[in-house]
């Protein structure tokens, strides 16, 4: 006999909320050898889980700039309803004319992670998130942390 979820009486009960308590950026060189960039990680802390996100940035991409990154993220600090985060960085974009989309893309995938978390408690390690902290701050030549 099969049970599917969609039949069970009991009810699913999704977060509607989310909390994100903390946003990391860590910029690392890139390790391959003909690479020559950065390797940006996006961490979400949030009371669902963790969600993550990168991005490979060329070494010469002057319209990288990480203090523009902390205004757009900053924002999202705080607890608001998961169905209105596209709607924040639409806002987002449209109001400030946003052309550099890579951060609000990292931040969309790095959403993604904590939602399917939320679906199914209990998944990702923490304590192996901290020891993956640990070895990003040593190799980051740049490091954004908003709480």
């Amino acid at each position: 006999m099969s049970l599917f979820l969609e039949n069970s009486s009991f009810p699913i009960e999704l977060p509607q909320h989310v909390n994100i308590s903390r946003i990391e950026l860590f910029v690392i060189p890139a390790l391959a050898v003909d690479s020559t960039g950065f390797r940006v990680c996006l961490r979400l802390t949030s009371d669902l889980g963790i969600g993550w996100s990168e991005q490979f940035i060329c070494e010469n991409d002057a319209s990288f700039d990480l203090e523009h990154w902390r205004e757009l993220l900053q924002s999202f600090i705080g607890r608001f309803p998961l169905s209105s985060v596209t709607e924040r960085l639409t806002e987002i974009i449209m109001s400030r004319g946003e052309s550099d989309k890579r951060v609000c893309q990292m931040f969309i995938t790095g959403m993604e992670q904590i939602r399917e978390m939320g679906m199914m408690p209990g998944i990702g390690s923490v304590t192996a998130f901290q020891a993956e902290e640990s070895v990003l701050q040593q190799r980051a030549v740049a490091y954004l942390s908003l709480d």
